[in-house]
Protein backbone atom coordinates (compact mmCIF):
# COMPACT_ATOMS: atom_id res chain seq x y z
CA UNK A 1 0.00 0.00 0.00
CA UNK A 2 1.12 3.66 -0.80
CA UNK A 3 2.34 4.47 3.00
CA UNK A 4 1.53 8.41 3.87
CA UNK A 5 4.60 10.69 4.31
CA UNK A 6 6.23 10.43 7.39
CA UNK A 7 3.10 8.45 8.65
CA UNK A 8 0.70 10.59 9.74
CA UNK A 9 1.76 13.08 7.21
CA UNK A 10 -0.46 14.30 3.88
CA UNK A 11 -3.24 12.37 2.92
CA UNK A 12 -3.54 14.64 -0.11
CA UNK A 13 -3.40 13.03 -3.37
CA UNK A 14 -6.48 17.16 -5.17
CA UNK A 15 -15.16 24.08 -8.41
CA UNK A 16 -18.36 23.19 -9.60
CA UNK A 17 -19.51 24.02 -12.52
CA UNK A 18 -22.40 26.14 -13.40
CA UNK A 19 -25.54 24.21 -14.34
CA UNK A 20 -25.06 24.62 -18.21
CA UNK A 21 -27.50 22.74 -20.57
CA UNK A 22 -25.34 19.93 -21.24
CA UNK A 23 -24.42 17.18 -19.09
CA UNK A 24 -21.50 16.98 -17.03
CA UNK A 25 -19.59 14.23 -15.86
CA UNK A 26 -18.07 13.34 -12.97
CA UNK A 27 -15.38 10.49 -12.20
CA UNK A 28 -14.27 9.64 -8.72
CA UNK A 29 -11.09 7.81 -8.80
CA UNK A 30 -10.27 5.71 -5.29
CA UNK A 31 -7.87 3.80 -3.69
CA UNK A 32 -8.62 1.18 -2.12
CA UNK A 33 -10.51 -2.38 -3.26
CA UNK A 34 -10.80 -4.29 -6.85
CA UNK A 35 -14.43 -4.54 -11.84
CA UNK A 36 -15.47 -2.41 -14.72
CA UNK A 37 -18.85 -2.93 -13.63
CA UNK A 38 -22.23 -0.29 -13.51
CA UNK A 39 -23.60 -0.18 -10.34
CA UNK A 40 -27.26 0.60 -10.46
CA UNK A 41 -27.95 4.16 -11.19
CA UNK A 42 -28.99 6.53 -8.86
CA UNK A 43 -29.74 10.44 -8.09
CA UNK A 44 -27.43 12.40 -5.46
CA UNK A 45 -27.70 16.00 -4.94
CA UNK A 46 -27.71 18.66 -7.89
CA UNK A 47 -29.23 16.08 -9.99
CA UNK A 48 -25.96 14.15 -10.45
CA UNK A 49 -26.31 10.09 -11.39
CA UNK A 50 -23.87 7.60 -10.71
CA UNK A 51 -23.59 5.97 -14.12
CA UNK A 52 -20.37 3.87 -14.35
CA UNK A 53 -17.89 2.71 -11.74
CA UNK A 54 -14.48 0.70 -13.24
CA UNK A 55 -12.71 -1.54 -9.78
CA UNK A 56 -8.95 -2.67 -10.19
CA UNK A 57 -8.27 -5.87 -11.31
CA UNK A 58 -12.10 -6.63 -12.37
CA UNK A 59 -13.34 -7.39 -15.94
CA UNK A 60 -10.26 -6.42 -17.54
CA UNK A 61 -9.10 -3.38 -15.96
CA UNK A 62 -5.48 -2.60 -14.45
CA UNK A 63 -3.55 0.46 -12.82
CA UNK A 64 -6.34 1.54 -10.36
CA UNK A 65 -4.40 0.18 -7.00
CA UNK A 66 -3.73 3.58 -5.26
CA UNK A 67 -5.32 5.85 -7.66
CA UNK A 68 -3.63 9.45 -6.89
CA UNK A 69 -4.36 11.74 -9.77
CA UNK A 70 -6.75 11.76 -12.98
CA UNK A 71 -6.39 13.98 -15.98
CA UNK A 72 -7.92 14.00 -19.36
CA UNK A 73 -5.59 13.90 -22.85
CA UNK A 74 -6.23 17.84 -24.38
CA UNK A 75 -8.31 15.89 -27.27
CA UNK A 76 -10.39 14.58 -24.53
CA UNK A 77 -10.17 10.91 -26.14
CA UNK A 78 -8.40 9.25 -23.01
CA UNK A 79 -8.19 9.77 -19.44
CA UNK A 80 -4.66 9.33 -17.55
CA UNK A 81 -4.42 7.78 -13.96
CA UNK A 82 -0.93 8.04 -12.05
CA UNK A 83 -1.33 5.34 -9.43
CA UNK A 84 0.40 4.64 -6.42
CA UNK A 85 0.39 1.58 -5.13
CA UNK A 86 0.25 -0.05 -8.81
CA UNK A 87 3.07 1.97 -9.19
CA UNK A 88 1.69 3.23 -12.46
CA UNK A 89 0.42 4.98 -15.08
CA UNK A 90 -3.16 3.78 -16.64
CA UNK A 91 -4.61 5.16 -20.02
CA UNK A 92 -8.70 4.61 -20.63
CA UNK A 93 -10.50 5.61 -23.92
CA UNK A 94 -13.49 7.63 -23.93
CA UNK A 95 -16.35 7.71 -26.19
CA UNK A 96 -18.98 10.25 -27.31
CA UNK A 97 -21.01 9.08 -24.68
CA UNK A 98 -18.22 9.24 -21.62
CA UNK A 99 -17.78 5.24 -21.53
CA UNK A 100 -14.82 4.61 -20.04
CA UNK A 101 -12.82 1.59 -21.45
CA UNK A 102 -9.60 0.40 -20.22
CA UNK A 103 -6.64 0.89 -22.96
CA UNK A 104 -2.82 0.09 -21.27
CA UNK A 105 -0.97 0.28 -17.99
CA UNK A 106 2.16 0.87 -17.47
CA UNK A 107 4.02 -0.63 -14.57
CA UNK A 108 7.47 -0.71 -12.87
CA UNK A 109 9.44 -3.58 -14.65
CA UNK A 110 12.86 -4.50 -16.27
CA UNK A 111 12.15 -2.09 -19.20
CA UNK A 112 9.96 0.48 -17.38
CA UNK A 113 11.04 2.19 -14.33
CA UNK A 114 10.65 5.25 -12.18
CA UNK A 115 6.75 4.70 -11.41
CA UNK A 116 7.00 3.36 -7.40
CA UNK A 117 4.33 5.31 -5.78
CA UNK A 118 3.09 7.34 -8.79
CA UNK A 119 1.50 10.39 -7.28
CA UNK A 120 0.90 12.85 -9.92
CA UNK A 121 1.18 13.67 -13.54
CA UNK A 122 0.70 16.06 -16.42
CA UNK A 123 0.35 15.91 -20.18
CA UNK A 124 1.47 18.06 -22.89
CA UNK A 125 -0.84 20.90 -24.36
CA UNK A 126 -0.35 19.35 -27.54
CA UNK A 127 -1.16 15.52 -26.38
CA UNK A 128 2.45 13.85 -27.39
CA UNK A 129 4.02 13.94 -23.97
CA UNK A 130 3.03 12.37 -20.91
CA UNK A 131 5.12 12.94 -17.44
CA UNK A 132 5.13 11.28 -14.27
CA UNK A 133 6.43 11.81 -10.45
CA UNK A 134 6.60 9.16 -8.23
CA UNK A 135 7.38 9.18 -4.45
CA UNK A 136 9.72 5.95 -3.88
CA UNK A 137 11.42 5.72 -6.78
CA UNK A 138 11.87 10.02 -6.53
CA UNK A 139 11.78 9.92 -9.88
CA UNK A 140 10.21 11.81 -13.32
CA UNK A 141 9.26 9.12 -16.07
CA UNK A 142 8.25 10.53 -19.24
CA UNK A 143 6.19 8.91 -22.24
CA UNK A 144 6.08 9.59 -25.58
CA UNK A 145 3.13 8.95 -28.40
CA UNK A 146 4.66 6.97 -31.29
CA UNK A 147 3.68 7.66 -35.06
CA UNK A 148 0.91 5.41 -34.09
CA UNK A 149 -0.09 7.79 -31.52
CA UNK A 150 0.15 4.95 -28.64
CA UNK A 151 2.22 6.07 -25.95
CA UNK A 152 5.84 4.59 -25.22
CA UNK A 153 7.87 4.77 -22.29
CA UNK A 154 10.63 6.65 -22.92
CA UNK A 155 13.31 7.13 -19.44
CA UNK A 156 13.28 7.96 -16.22
CA UNK A 157 15.43 10.77 -14.77
CA UNK A 158 16.38 10.03 -10.81
CA UNK A 159 19.42 9.84 -8.74
CA UNK A 160 18.34 5.82 -8.25
CA UNK A 161 18.60 6.06 -4.52
CA UNK A 162 16.62 3.61 -2.25
CA UNK A 163 13.83 4.65 -0.81
CA UNK A 164 14.41 3.46 2.35
CA UNK A 165 17.61 5.18 2.39
CA UNK A 166 15.76 8.34 1.00
CA UNK A 167 13.51 8.51 4.29
CA UNK A 168 16.04 7.39 6.94
CA UNK A 169 16.54 11.32 7.78
CA UNK A 170 20.29 10.19 7.33
CA UNK A 171 22.16 13.76 7.08
CA UNK A 172 24.32 11.97 4.30
CA UNK A 173 21.66 11.95 1.93
CA UNK A 174 21.79 15.51 1.41
CA UNK A 175 25.12 14.74 -0.17
CA UNK A 176 23.67 12.41 -2.85
CA UNK A 177 20.60 14.31 -3.43
CA UNK A 178 21.33 16.07 -7.22
CA UNK A 179 18.28 16.58 -9.11
CA UNK A 180 16.10 17.69 -5.75
CA UNK A 181 14.15 14.59 -6.70
CA UNK A 182 13.68 12.95 -3.30
CA UNK A 183 10.14 12.13 -1.95
CA UNK A 184 8.68 13.78 -5.67
CA UNK A 185 5.23 14.53 -5.03
CA UNK A 186 3.63 16.75 -7.54
CA UNK A 187 4.29 18.26 -10.70
CA UNK A 188 3.46 21.50 -13.15
CA UNK A 189 3.86 22.22 -16.98
CA UNK A 190 3.98 25.99 -18.42
CA UNK A 191 1.47 26.26 -21.22
CA UNK A 192 4.39 26.48 -24.51
CA UNK A 193 5.67 23.63 -23.05
CA UNK A 194 9.05 24.99 -22.05
CA UNK A 195 9.77 24.25 -18.68
CA UNK A 196 8.34 21.33 -15.78
CA UNK A 197 8.16 22.26 -11.89
CA UNK A 198 8.77 19.40 -9.81
CA UNK A 199 7.77 19.59 -6.06
CA UNK A 200 9.54 17.26 -3.74
CA UNK A 201 8.95 16.51 -0.07
CA UNK A 202 12.05 14.78 1.27
CA UNK A 203 14.14 17.56 -0.73
CA UNK A 204 12.01 20.45 0.37
CA UNK A 205 12.58 21.45 -3.07
CA UNK A 206 11.23 22.62 -6.02
CA UNK A 207 13.51 21.11 -9.10
CA UNK A 208 13.45 22.80 -12.81
CA UNK A 209 13.63 21.08 -15.71
CA UNK A 210 14.08 22.59 -19.60
CA UNK A 211 12.03 20.82 -22.23
CA UNK A 212 13.99 21.90 -25.70
CA UNK A 213 12.49 22.27 -28.99
CA UNK A 214 13.04 18.13 -29.82
CA UNK A 215 10.82 17.44 -27.08
CA UNK A 216 14.37 16.55 -24.28
CA UNK A 217 13.74 17.27 -20.68
CA UNK A 218 16.96 18.84 -19.45
CA UNK A 219 18.03 19.36 -15.93
CA UNK A 220 18.03 23.33 -15.41
CA UNK A 221 18.40 23.59 -11.52
CA UNK A 222 16.96 22.86 -8.24
CA UNK A 223 15.67 25.92 -5.44
CA UNK A 224 15.77 24.00 -1.79
CA UNK A 225 14.37 25.35 0.99
CA UNK A 226 18.19 25.65 2.83
CA UNK A 227 19.18 28.21 -0.43
CA UNK A 228 17.19 31.25 1.60
CA UNK A 229 15.86 31.60 5.23
CA UNK A 230 13.02 33.36 3.13
CA UNK A 231 11.74 30.00 1.20
CA UNK A 232 9.03 28.09 3.06
CA UNK A 233 9.35 24.76 1.21
CA UNK A 234 9.88 22.11 3.57
CA UNK A 235 8.03 19.62 2.45
CA UNK A 236 7.20 20.84 -0.69
CA UNK A 237 4.12 19.11 -1.78
CA UNK A 238 2.18 21.22 -4.33
CA UNK A 239 3.34 23.46 -7.16
CA UNK A 240 1.22 25.11 -9.91
CA UNK A 241 1.84 27.74 -12.44
CA UNK A 242 -0.01 30.97 -13.12
CA UNK A 243 -2.46 30.74 -16.13
CA UNK A 244 0.12 33.10 -18.40
CA UNK A 245 3.26 31.38 -16.62
CA UNK A 246 4.32 34.71 -14.78
CA UNK A 247 4.53 32.63 -11.53
CA UNK A 248 5.09 29.67 -9.60
CA UNK A 249 4.08 29.01 -6.60
CA UNK A 250 5.15 25.67 -4.11
CA UNK A 251 3.40 24.57 -1.11
CA UNK A 252 5.20 23.87 2.27
CA UNK A 253 3.64 21.32 4.27
CA UNK A 254 5.94 21.03 6.54
CA UNK A 255 6.07 25.26 7.21
CA UNK A 256 2.46 26.25 6.48
CA UNK A 257 3.55 28.09 3.75
CA UNK A 258 3.27 29.06 0.30
CA UNK A 259 6.93 30.63 -1.38
CA UNK A 260 5.80 31.80 -4.37
CA UNK A 261 8.75 32.91 -7.82
CA UNK A 262 8.20 35.37 -10.29
CA UNK A 263 8.95 33.86 -13.59
CA UNK A 264 10.54 35.97 -16.57
CA UNK A 265 9.73 35.31 -19.84
CA UNK A 266 13.88 33.81 -20.48
CA UNK A 267 11.96 31.24 -17.62
CA UNK A 268 14.25 32.68 -15.13
CA UNK A 269 12.66 32.58 -11.36
CA UNK A 270 12.91 35.46 -8.46
CA UNK A 271 11.74 35.06 -5.30
CA UNK A 272 8.34 37.32 -4.77
CA UNK A 273 6.66 36.87 -1.26
CA UNK A 274 6.34 33.86 1.14
CA UNK A 275 3.01 33.82 2.74
CA UNK A 276 3.02 31.99 6.19
CA UNK A 277 -0.01 30.65 8.58
CA UNK A 278 -0.18 33.76 11.39
CA UNK A 279 1.74 36.28 9.49
CA UNK A 280 0.01 38.93 7.41
CA UNK A 281 -3.91 38.02 8.70
CA UNK A 282 -3.53 34.78 7.12
CA UNK A 283 -5.59 31.99 9.21
CA UNK A 284 -6.07 28.48 9.50
CA UNK A 285 -3.31 27.84 6.93
CA UNK A 286 -1.77 24.81 8.49
CA UNK A 287 -0.34 22.40 6.54
CA UNK A 288 -1.12 23.19 2.91
CA UNK A 289 -2.00 20.53 0.73
CA UNK A 290 -3.04 21.94 -3.16
CA UNK A 291 -3.09 25.11 -4.89
CA UNK A 292 -5.19 26.90 -7.50
CA UNK A 293 -5.27 29.96 -9.49
CA UNK A 294 -8.09 31.22 -10.90
CA UNK A 295 -8.23 31.39 -14.70
CA UNK A 296 -7.49 35.17 -14.63
CA UNK A 297 -4.81 34.83 -12.31
CA UNK A 298 -6.38 37.16 -9.86
CA UNK A 299 -7.29 34.34 -7.18
CA UNK A 300 -5.14 32.10 -5.24
CA UNK A 301 -6.58 28.97 -3.60
CA UNK A 302 -4.98 26.63 -0.70
CA UNK A 303 -6.36 23.40 0.59
CA UNK A 304 -5.38 23.49 3.69
CA UNK A 305 -5.57 19.46 5.24
CA UNK A 306 -4.46 19.96 8.83
CA UNK A 307 -6.38 23.19 8.70
CA UNK A 308 -9.80 21.82 7.58
CA UNK A 309 -9.96 24.92 5.41
CA UNK A 310 -9.99 26.50 2.36
CA UNK A 311 -7.74 30.15 1.94
CA UNK A 312 -8.29 32.58 -0.26
CA UNK A 313 -5.85 34.97 -1.46
CA UNK A 314 -6.44 38.18 -3.75
CA UNK A 315 -3.46 39.06 -6.44
CA UNK A 316 -2.29 42.98 -7.02
CA UNK A 317 -1.27 44.83 -10.16
CA UNK A 318 2.30 44.29 -8.76
CA UNK A 319 2.07 40.34 -8.55
CA UNK A 320 1.86 40.39 -4.52
CA UNK A 321 -0.67 38.08 -2.60
CA UNK A 322 -3.04 39.11 0.03
CA UNK A 323 -5.15 36.93 2.98
CA UNK A 324 -8.47 37.82 1.97
CA UNK A 325 -10.66 34.23 3.63
CA UNK A 326 -10.44 31.11 5.37
CA UNK A 327 -13.71 29.02 5.66
CA UNK A 328 -12.80 26.00 8.20
CA UNK A 329 -14.90 23.32 9.77
CA UNK A 330 -17.10 25.06 12.45
CA UNK A 331 -20.29 24.47 14.01
CA UNK A 332 -22.08 25.61 11.04
CA UNK A 333 -19.24 24.36 8.11
CA UNK A 334 -18.88 21.05 7.44
CA UNK A 335 -16.65 18.83 4.55
CA UNK A 336 -13.44 20.91 4.55
CA UNK A 337 -11.92 17.71 6.94
CA UNK A 338 -8.32 16.68 5.16
CA UNK A 339 -8.62 18.86 2.19
CA UNK A 340 -6.16 18.30 0.50
CA UNK A 341 -7.00 19.87 -3.33
CA UNK A 342 -8.64 22.32 -5.12
CA UNK A 343 -8.94 23.50 -8.52
CA UNK A 344 -11.69 25.52 -10.10
CA UNK A 345 -14.20 26.17 -13.23
CA UNK A 346 -12.78 26.83 -16.96
CA UNK A 347 -14.74 30.20 -16.52
CA UNK A 348 -13.46 30.92 -12.89
CA UNK A 349 -17.05 31.08 -11.08
CA UNK A 350 -16.68 27.82 -8.69
CA UNK A 351 -14.04 26.72 -6.98
CA UNK A 352 -14.05 22.30 -5.55
CA UNK A 353 -11.83 21.17 -2.78
CA UNK A 354 -11.97 17.04 -2.27
CA UNK A 355 -11.67 16.66 1.35
CA UNK A 356 -10.26 13.13 2.13
CA UNK A 357 -11.06 13.20 5.84
CA UNK A 358 -14.65 14.13 5.63
CA UNK A 359 -14.76 11.82 2.20
CA UNK A 360 -16.49 14.84 0.47
CA UNK A 361 -16.12 17.28 -2.66
CA UNK A 362 -17.38 20.92 -1.48
CA UNK A 363 -18.28 23.31 -4.31
CA UNK A 364 -18.12 26.78 -3.52
CA UNK A 365 -18.84 29.87 -5.84
CA UNK A 366 -16.91 32.84 -6.24
CA UNK A 367 -18.53 35.71 -5.21
CA UNK A 368 -18.19 39.47 -6.71
CA UNK A 369 -15.76 40.15 -4.08
CA UNK A 370 -13.72 37.23 -5.22
CA UNK A 371 -14.42 35.31 -1.41
CA UNK A 372 -16.06 32.03 -1.62
CA UNK A 373 -19.39 30.78 -0.58
CA UNK A 374 -19.60 27.57 -0.25
CA UNK A 375 -22.97 25.99 -2.06
CA UNK A 376 -23.15 22.11 -1.78
CA UNK A 377 -20.81 19.28 -0.36
CA UNK A 378 -21.16 15.59 -2.44
CA UNK A 379 -20.51 12.16 -0.59
CA UNK A 380 -20.27 9.75 -3.14
CA UNK A 381 -22.47 6.51 -1.85
CA UNK A 382 -19.20 4.50 -3.36
CA UNK A 383 -17.50 5.62 -0.83
CA UNK A 384 -17.43 3.99 2.74
CA UNK A 385 -18.47 5.96 5.08
CA UNK A 386 -16.87 4.25 7.80
CA UNK A 387 -13.52 3.70 6.10
CA UNK A 388 -10.76 6.28 6.54
CA UNK A 389 -8.94 5.43 4.04
CA UNK A 390 -12.09 6.53 1.45
CA UNK A 391 -11.88 10.06 1.14
CA UNK A 392 -11.85 12.32 -1.92
CA UNK A 393 -8.48 13.23 -2.57
CA UNK A 394 -8.10 15.42 -5.51
CA UNK A 395 -10.28 16.82 -8.28
CA UNK A 396 -9.61 17.95 -11.88
CA UNK A 397 -12.08 19.98 -14.07
CA UNK A 398 -11.62 19.33 -18.02
CA UNK A 399 -10.61 22.34 -19.81
CA UNK A 400 -13.88 22.12 -21.98
CA UNK A 401 -15.46 22.37 -18.54
CA UNK A 402 -18.17 19.33 -19.39
CA UNK A 403 -16.07 17.11 -16.85
CA UNK A 404 -15.04 16.82 -13.62
CA UNK A 405 -12.64 14.06 -12.29
CA UNK A 406 -11.71 13.20 -8.68
CA UNK A 407 -9.83 10.99 -7.10
CA UNK A 408 -10.73 9.22 -3.49
CA UNK A 409 -9.03 8.00 -0.80
CA UNK A 410 -8.27 4.16 -0.97
CA UNK A 411 -11.20 2.18 -2.96
CA UNK A 412 -8.91 1.82 -6.46
CA UNK A 413 -12.51 2.34 -8.21
CA UNK A 414 -13.12 5.12 -11.04
CA UNK A 415 -16.80 6.41 -10.19
CA UNK A 416 -18.55 7.67 -12.87
CA UNK A 417 -21.23 10.65 -12.58
CA UNK A 418 -23.51 12.66 -14.68
CA UNK A 419 -24.88 15.99 -13.59
CA UNK A 420 -27.77 17.33 -15.58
Amino acid sequence: MFKQIRTSQIRHLASSLPLKTFGLIILFISISSGCASTYKTHSTQESMQEIQVLEDNKLGVDGLGGARVVELTPDGKQILVASADDNSLAIFDVDLNFKLTFNQVFKNNSTIYGLEGAVSLVVSSDGRRIYVVSYYDSALAIFEQDDQGTYQFKRAIRDGLPYDEVFSDKESIKTKDKLGLLGAYDIAITTDNSQLFIASVASNAVTIFDIDTKGDVVFNHVIRDSDDNEYGLGGAVNVTITPNDSQVMIAGYNENAITIFNRNTTGVLKHSQTLINGKEGVKNMISPQGLATSPDGKYLYAACGEGNAIIVFARNDQGRYSYIQSISNSDDTSGLGGAGYVTTSPDGTHVFVASESDNVVVTLAKLNDGKLKIISTLKSEGIKKDDERNGAASVYVSPDGKHLLVTTGKGDSLIVYKLH
